[in-house]
């Protein structure tokens, strides 16, 4: 699925916008683009290569994967919808970058996977 077909679309820069009420007529069809970047990693994942290990590779990912920028009747952007799995991506490599940092900082407790899901889930629930 292609963002230009959504009705109302408008491009700005790397971004693609849809007003809210345009967003609300096609809210099904939002949710199938941005959950195309949750098939694109299994894929992905599914050959080995996990973009949340390497920061490069996970911010590759998060800027290559749909998303819509949903704008308000002035055309701010009030919200943007993404799919869990881009934001999964990030918070692994930015829980894997905080690790490196407490390393060479000498501060860090070394971790287990899914010792620092919990802790990246623990966030995201407070």
């Amino acid at each position: 699925m292609d963002s230009s077909q959504f009705d109302g679309l408008v491009r700005k820069g790397p971004v693609d916008t849809l007003p809210i009420p345009d967003a609300a007529r096609q809210l099904e069809a939002v949710a199938r683009y941005v959950a195309q970047a949750q098939e694109d990693l299994t894929e992905r994942e599914k050959d080995g290569d996990s973009p949340a290990l390497d920061p490069e590779r996970a911010l590759a990912f998060a800027q290559t994967a749909g998303a819509i920028s949903l704008t308000d009747a002035h055309g701010d952007t009030v919200a943007v919808v993404v799919s869990p799995a881009v934001l999964a991506v990030l918070e692994d490599a930015l829980g894997l970058l905080q690790g490196r940092l407490d390393e060479q900082q000498g501060t860090a407790a070394p971790l287990t996977t899914d010792e620092l899901r919990d802790q990246l889930d623990g966030r995201m629930s407070s």
